[in-house]
């Protein structure tokens, strides 16, 4: 299309015809058509400059939402005479972030990189991803545009988030082996008083029982505890989006419980729990968390989630009567906790509230790395 440029041009140009042609000026009508065959002439070449000109994406083929990791965007030259020159590249990453980069010149044969750094906000699956060429050389007369994709699978896992509730309830957290996490000498579960020994702190003297030991002409007594927290055996995370009629259903909230299971899933991985996920999107077939490779397969599947619109009661119910007594039970839904926690089994459970973090639209950054 022209430019603000060549539309003066243009008009100039058949201005000068017009008007040489009334007057039957030579001088002037060679100044229109020359303007004219200026044209023409920026015309062709702007076309040229984006002819077998071809896009490329190098970057990581897994990585978290929100996490940063480091992407090439290639602008390929495959003419084998003429350069590209003023090339405007805009890129759509995953459906979500929007890249624009400048290639000033691109030589034949060749191919012009930007290096960059940022994030992608949200999960996606996604294995082509739009882009745009845009170019005004020469002379900035015509502005044209071409458009294609880039065949490169993304796989955009939900951010790990971990509840607040797996440090709130229960002693797992006492008992952490990850920096940071252990509590400075928990007390634990008490088991009983005994005889003090060499080496016992002062702080664990239990002085009524010692002044009653002391009427009995005995020594000190001591509070003995069982060692802080516990590993279970095995854990199973259930996911649902099951609630009573009525409830208010949102979009934003299924994304977050979806990041709320990839954390607590990543956070029992770490901590050498077995543990097995089901969810009604993946029709409550059982994915095992034992390995490195059945974790990928996880965090696929979770990307790749739809939200079932059709769990019911008693769907869930049964599905809770299978789970073994003596197995541990994390539940997650992107329902609030009230509409469906008295419907189901009276069973030791965590139940996830939803609620605990807030919904807010994040700033899409890519940027370059600092030289």
């Amino acid at each position: 299309m022209l430019t603000r440029r060549g539309a003066i041009l243009l008009g100039a140009s058949l201005a000068l015809i017009t008007l040489g042609g009334f007057r039957s000026d030579g001088i002037l009508i060679t100044l229109g058509l020359s303007g004219g065959l200026l044209l023409a002439g920026a015309w062709f070449l702007v076309r040229k400059n984006l002819t077998s000109l071809s896009l490329s994406l190098r970057a990581p083929t897994r990585v978290y939402a929100d996490h940063p990791f480091d992407l090439r965007v290639l602008l390929h030259n495959e003419r084998s005479v003429l350069d590209a020159f003023q090339i405007r590249i805009a890129l759509r990453l995953a459906g979500q972030v929007e890249i624009r980069s400048f290639a000033p010149w691109t030589a034949a044969g060749s191919a012009s990189e930007v290096h960059l750094r940022g994030t992608i906000p949200g999960r996606s699956a996604l294995s082509e991803h739009e882009y745009s060429l845009k170019t005004t050389m020469p002379l900035g007369l015509f502005s044209l545009k071409a458009s294609g994709m880039i065949s490169h699978e993304i796989l955009v896992f939900p951010r790990p988030l971990i509840p607040r509730e797996l440090s709130t309830q229960g002693s797992l957290h006492d008992a952490s082996l990850l920096p940071g996490i252990t509590s400075g000498q928990a007390p634990g579960e008490p088991r009983g008083i005994r005889p003090w020994q060499a080496g016992d702190p002062a702080k664990h003297i239990h002085w009524p029982a010692s002044a009653r030991s002391f009427t009995r002409c005995r020594g000190l007594r001591v509070r003995e505890n069982d060692p802080p927290g516990f590993y279970p055996r095995h854990c199973v995370v259930l996911f649902h989006s099951f609630g009573m009629s009525g409830q208010l259903i949102r979009a934003d909230r299924f994304e977050w419980a979806l990041s709320l299971a990839c954390g607590t899933l990543r956070h029992l991985r770490q901590h050498g729990i077995p543990t097995t996920f089901l969810a009604d999107f993946n029709q409550w077939d059982p994915l095992p968390v034992s390995s490195r490779s059945s974790f990928g397969n996880l965090l696929v599947s979770l990307t790749r989630a739809q939200r079932r619109h059709d769990t019911e009661a008693h769907d869930l119910i049964p599905i809770m009567e299978r789970i073994a007594d003596e197995d541990s039970l994390i539940i997650i839904s992107d329902m609030p906790t009230e509409s469906w926690a008295d419907t189901l089994p009276r069973r030791p459970a965590i139940s996830v509230d939803i609620r605990q973090h807030n919904y807010g639209a994040r700033t899409l950054k890519v940027r370059s790395p600092a030289p």
